[in-house]
């Protein structure tokens, strides 16, 4: 006969996983009745739970609906495990974000803004009541004892049992601020150590600041009081550069002196043939007959003449350029002509008085020229032509007749390279300046020195994300708008305007602690004062009365969900174990007797804890539980109100026992890391849709910011984790900007965890170890 009995391997499969899901699940409600009952969670508390409630939800209706798998798709191991999976990759993610959709689209988002309101009535009630601040007459309530299960239990559904009141805001009209005054006192009195903690941690971290900043400053202060002792150090350079550059100078002299000696070597013999040429061309034609060979001559000797003289670089050279001309005294030329005459016989003498007559010279000569091979010559001649002395200025800069250092230095050139040469370097002479200007030089130096200084001090607060000016002093540095603001970042709601880090606890709870009280409970009253429109969509306290409505009405129905489900879950094992071991040979027929043992298990789950567990807070039918069950039962359905009451009777049993289990395993605490995760997908899903481009572009311009961490702590051998990320964390680590769940333990010290917002730029904490 064949048989509809799925495979034993199935069968003990689905027996271990259901085993295994109650772990986290009784997790899950531990977890949720001591949170929301020790008050309103924080808003990271709350996420946390939230994110790994509907994690869990989705693996559980996951296995629920493994059960109805037909025999074909589980018949084989392998078509088993991918059916397996796949219905999990199905149901898991429309459970866990289901969970949201629901609740939101069909509790809180159609909530009218007087609901919103009276729900943060109630929170603020509960809230108090677990403060111990108020009493409920007839209520037996141990505030000795807050943290029994039974008073977590209680507190944790008194949130919904007051919202059932409608009358509630009329009760508590005339106790309002005190009410409030003085739950917002002991909540704040209570963590008044964790508080001044956490802000003695703060001046440890802004301490580290301010030193980094100090030294800064000095460094800043140093290079400006050096200023006079940089000037002294360019000015040496200025010397450095003169000398140099008139060693250059020399060295061009000599190697102008070295082309001119080549030049002459070559050239010289070359200008001695010419006029050697010319003279014969003189001598051998000097009859008047012979004029034109002469002239022809002429010609030759000048055509090669200027050939080779033009290869010389200097352009055309005239020939007499070369000559050597000597003085010739009126006493050797009276001399000459009385010689003359006497050789004449008078003759001479009287063609010289016709030749004065008529306006000639007479033959008295001043001048005398001759040629020479003496290439000495030839070498002055070429280092005195103008074309050579231009070269020289061309390739220098400087006339070549500079013979001493003096006028070297103050040239202009000279003050041309020196303007250059420091320009390269970042400082700016004027374009008029001159090598005797000394102060102008000093001025220039301070400028850039300061200059430079700024720069760098500008960088060095751009790389820790300020913008302060140097010198501050520690309570300067304080008071300043940025590192307040940053003071407030790190404080949130306690920051006070120009709070001071080094506030001993006396000064701590005068200005910081007392002035949120204050404050703390101004907003309470103007959020329970204020009129309805402002809790209406849109309205200022709009998203405050959608929270407080979480508060109230989730937990009870999460609550009651989850242990109902750990109560079923857990009343089927055995049964699923039975059949494991002694599973039925065919299908059984359906009849009215197999219908009420599938019914029996859950009425029995849910009858027996009403009944038979005793609860201090129904036990007194006239007491104010009861009375609030009524409340409830009138203002939604009988259904609610008592699966409020089964709540209050079966969660003490249950509570414990979760517990113990996140003791043994702490799976809760260890999911913190996904938790994160999941978080911002859910945040990525619901939010961002809403954003416009412009936000869109300026968040992902925040998140692809980095910053450098750096932790130190008082303990010597301690250990960093980030738990929420990956990578393994070492100093200096890079990381986006963002919030890090960090954790810090030593042997021997108490373990810290917690999350730290970090900013762009290098980031140093100081955690801060208490021992065991």
């Amino acid at each position: 006969m064949k048989t509809n009995i799925k495979p034993f391997w199935w069968r003990a499969l689905l027996l271990i996983l259901a085993t295994l899901y109650l772990i986290p699940e009784a997790i899950f409600n531990a977890q949720l009745v001591s949170l929301v009952g020790l008050g309103t969670p924080d808003a990271k508390d709350l996420e946390h739970l939230e994110i790994y409630g509907r994690a869990v939800s989705g693996v559980g209706v996951a296995l629920l609906l493994a059960d109805f798998l037909p025999k074909p798709m589980v018949a084989k191991f392998g078509r088993g495990i991918i059916s397996f999976v796949a219905l999990v990759c199905l149901v898991w993610p429309v459970v866990f974000y289901g969970q949201k959709y629901l609740i939101e689209k069909t509790l809180i988002e159609p909530s009218t803004a007087e609901q919103r309101q009276f729900a943060t009535y109630s929170a603020a009630l509960r809230d108090a009541l677990a403060m111990n601040t108020i009493k409920v007459n007839g209520l037996d309530y141990d505030s000795a004892n807050l943290q029994s299960s039974e008073n977590l239990t209680f507190l944790a559904l008194f949130g919904g049992l007051l919202y059932s009141d409608a009358a509630l805001s009329d009760n508590i009209e005339q106790d309002k601020r005190r009410i409030i005054a003085a739950f917002v006192q002991k909540k704040a009195y209570q963590d008044f150590d964790k508080h001044y903690q956490d802000y003695s941690q703060l001046y440890d971290e802004l301490v580290q600041k301010y030193k980094a900043y100090a030294k800064g400053s000095k460094q800043y202060n140093h290079t400006l009081a050096t200023i006079n002792e940089r000037e002294q150090g360019y000015w040496q350079q200025v010397e450095q550069e003169i000398n140099d550059g008139w060693g250059q100078y020399q060295k061009a002299q000599k190697a102008h002196i070295a082309k001119a000696s080549a030049r002459a070597q070559k050239y010289g013999p070359k200008i001695y043939d010419y006029h050697k040429r010319i003279n014969k061309c003189s001598d051998r034609y000097d009859k008047s007959s012979e004029r034109d060979r002469k002239n022809r001559c002429y010609e030759r000797a000048n055509a090669d003449y200027r050939s080779d003289i033009l290869k010389a670089g200097l352009g055309y050279i005239e020939p007499d350029y070369w000559l050597i001309v000597e003085d010739i005294s009126m006493t050797e030329n009276t001399a000459n002509s009385i010689l003359m005459g006497v050789l004449t016989g008078g003759v001479y003498t009287a063609l010289q008085a016709a030749s004065l007559a008529v306006g000639g010279d007479g033959g008295i000569k001043d001048k005398r020229y001759k040629y020479t091979d003496d290439p000495d010559h030839y070498q002055v001649r070429f280092l005195q032509h103008p074309n050579f002395h231009r070269m020289f200025e061309k390739e220098t800069g400087y006339p070549f007749t500079i013979d001493n250092l003096m006028v070297f230095r103050s040239h202009e050139t000279t003050a041309k390279k020196l303007r250059a040469h420091f320009k390269s370097k970042g400082l700016n002479l004027p374009d008029n300046w001159t090598i005797a200007q000394r102060a102008t030089f000093a001025a220039a130096v301070h400028t850039k020195v300061t200059a430079q200084a700024n720069a760098k001090w500008r960088q060095e607060m751009a790389q820790r994300g300020l913008s302060l000016e140097p010198n501050l002093s520690w309570v300067q540095f304080q008071l300043h708008p940025q590192i307040q603001s940053r003071i407030a970042d790190r404080m949130g709601d306690l920051y006070v305007k120009n709070i001071r880090a080094d506030w001993n606890k006396k000064s701590f709870k005068e200005h910081v602690l007392d002035p949120n009280i204050a404050k703390r409970t101004d907003k309470y009253m103007a959020m329970l004062n204020s009129s309805e429109g402002k809790f209406a969509d849109g309205g200022e306290f709009a998203q405050y009365g959608k929270q407080a409505l979480r508060s109230v009405i989730i937990p009870p129905i999460s609550m009651s969900l989850s242990l109902f489900l750990i109560c079923l879950t857990f009343s089927k094992l055995p049964l699923k174990l039975w059949q494991l071991i002694k599973p039925q040979e065919q299908k059984p027929r359906f009849s009215a007797l197999t219908l009420l043992q599938k019914l029996l298990m859950p009425a029995l789950i849910l009858i027996i804890p009403v009944m038979f567990v005793a609860n201090s807070f129904t036990k007194d039918t006239q007491s104010p539980v009861n009375y609030f069950l009524e409340k409830v039962e009138e203002s939604s359905n009988p259904v609610f109100s008592f699966a409020i009451r089964w709540t209050l009777h079966a969660q003490p049993l249950l509570h414990p026992l979760g517990l113990k289990f996140e003791e043994y395993f702490n799976i809760y605490q260890r999911f913190s890391p996904l938790s994160h995760t999941l978080a911002s997908i859910d945040i990525l899903r619901h939010d961002t849709a809403n954003l416009s481009a412009e936000q869109q572009q300026k968040r992902n311009d925040v998140m692809s910011q980095k910053t450098k961490l750096t932790v130190q702590s008082n303990a010597a051998d301690f250990t960093v984790r980030i738990m929420n990320i990956g990578p393994k964390y070492q100093p200096g680590i890079s990381l986006k900007t963002g919030s890090y769940d960090i954790q810090v333990s030593a042997p021997g010290y108490k373990t810290y965890r917690r999350w730290h917002q970090l900013d762009a730029g290098e980031q140093q904490l100081t955690i801060n170890l208490t021992r065991q």
